[in-house]
């Protein structure tokens, strides 16, 4: 009797200490600002970091090197990819061994918080021989392995996890081949069911989608898909893979949130993957964009480019988180998915992770927008004229202090000329002055892309307003202003 007593009482002390463990590391993770649609007026977008990490190729030091670089740089999400095709390499058996001392790692010893997508169908589920090299973007021919595979997958990891993305970029053949909606809906409820059995506190990430928000549009109001998504995810990459201007994104954004808006319940949106190439030859950058300026897509650019994104992204209030694509540039020897170019030089720092400029500026944007903002860029007045390529964005912290980033736009579609070189000095340059609706009295810093700044005194005020006097813009550079209340 007493020895039975004793199993019961080490069982439950086992049990209660498992239950501490796993409660210390969720109170660690930042999953909170991720999780919640943001409503209020000032908010906070948490900014992150995306890689993926082949389980043949990446070696343990690899990974930690990339942990590193985060925690140097003030990260703490890193979306990551999961791949279903190397973890179950036969039905129903699993190598594990990689993940979980990746996650167990980078989640207790780093503190970042993961925010994972699930991919690539296995070759014993595809109707694709393994030597065709293109079985991984077939739908599964058993959906239910598919659901099997993820409630395995999360039950292992839901201590460390609470994000599960169903797929990547299905709106694009690359990823979904069949180009299927209602088939990839089936998929998407079938991936849900098995993550909600397996941790009903888990959210459910809609596969990022590509360019294509009326794909969300026809999951949503053809296939009943939203109450089987927590969060939508949408990704961008105009300027390196699509001939828009990096301008237009907030007419993508506002496009995504009309569609969760009309069709859907409300969900937080993620940009959680968006990027820059360091990439071109002569004018050349993909089969969608090529460079004009001499510095399109040049080390320093990706840096400016990075916190002009950020700002846009930031500017239309309706995107809860986003994460820059990636952490590194891959070797030449790697191989990728898709283009074999840009893929490989889209990290802020290079192969042997040392930094580009990009690392400072992600740095440099994620403590300026550390406290909760919100836009006031409608209430900001430009003296510029009907020509002018200047653009804006400004903020507002709750503390009454302002932001202001401006620029000249690089891609004006009427303004370039036939030159094909990729090669042209930019020689514009405008002197702009901007009205803010708020008497401010404190600093003004002009800062760079790195967060390199100087002071201004070119103001002038009064009781209810501050003019920023003869800002000089020029070409492929940012103007970064923080104007102290």
């Amino acid at each position: 009797m007493k020895k039975t007593l004793l199993i019961i009482l080490t069982s439950l002390i086992l049990v209660s200490c498992a239950q501490d463990e796993e409660k210390a590391i969720q109170d660690k993770l930042m999953y909170d600002q991720l999780l919640t649609k943001n409503n209020s007026e000032y908010y906070h977008m948490p900014l992150g970091l995306c890689e993926d990490w082949p389980e043949e190729t990446t070696t343990r030091d690899i990974y930690i090197a990339d942990f590193e670089l985060l925690k140097r740089s003030g990260i703490k999400y890193l979306r990551i990819s999961f791949g279903w095709d190397a973890i179950e390499y036969e039905k129903d058996k699993y190598d594990w061994l990689f993940w979980d001392d990746f996650v167990k790692t980078g989640v207790e010893e780093y503190g970042i918080t993961m925010v994972p997508y699930v991919c690539y169908t296995p070759p014993w589920n595809s109707t694709e021989p393994i030597d065709s090299a293109l079985y991984w973007n077939i739908p599964p021919v058993d959906m239910e392995e598919w659901g099997e595979f993820m409630f395995d997958l999360t039950t292992r990891y839901k201590k460390w996890i609470k994000t599960w993305e169903l797929w990547n970029e299905p709106d694009i053949w690359i990823y979904w081949r069949t180009q299927d909606v209602g088939q990839f809906a089936e998929f998407h409820k079938i991936g849900t069911d098995a993550v909600r059995k397996a941790d009903p506190e888990a959210k459910i990430v809609l596969g990022g989608i590509a360019y294509r928000p009326e794909w969300v549009q026809s999951l949503f109001e053809d296939h009943g898909l939203s109450p089987y998504v927590d969060i939508v995810n949408c990704h961008n990459y105009f300027e390196t893979w699509h001939k828009n201007p990096v301008e237009e994104i907030t007419n993508y954004v506002n496009d995504v949130f009309n569609v969760v808006e009309k069709y859907g319940d409300n969900q937080p949106i993620w940009m959680a993957e968006v990027g820059y190439s360091t990439f071109k030859q002569g004018s050349m950058v993909s089969d969608s964009y090529s460079a004009y300026y001499e510095y399109e897509h040049s080390p320093e650019y990706q840096a400016v480019d990075l916190v002009k994104r950020v700002a846009l992204v930031r500017s239309t209030g309706q995107i809860d988180a986003m994460a820059w694509y990636e952490i590194k540039d891959l070797p030449p020897g790697d191989e990728v998915i898709g283009d074999i170019y840009n893929n490989k030089h889209l990290g802020i720092a290079w192969a042997d992770h040392s930094p580009k400029p990009a690392n400072q500026a992600l740095i440099f944007v994620n403590e300026l927008l550390s406290d909760p903002v919100k836009s006031i860029g409608e209430n900001v007045v430009s003296n510029a004229g009907e020509n002018t390529d200047s653009r804006y964005v400004a903020f507002e912290r709750e503390n009454g202090d302002v932001l202001l980033f401006a620029w000249l736009q690089t891609v004006q579609y009427d303004k370039r000329t036939n030159d094909k070189t990729g090669m042209v000095k930019d020689i514009r340059a405008e002197s702009v002055s901007f009205t803010i609706p708020s008497a401010l009295s404190g600093t003004v810093t002009l800062y760079n892309e790195l967060g390199e700044g100087e002071e201004l005194t070119s103001l002038e005020k009064t009781d209810n307003q501050t003019v920023v006097k003869e800002v000089t813009l020029e070409g492929g550079k940012i103007a970064v202003i923080e104007i102290k209340k």
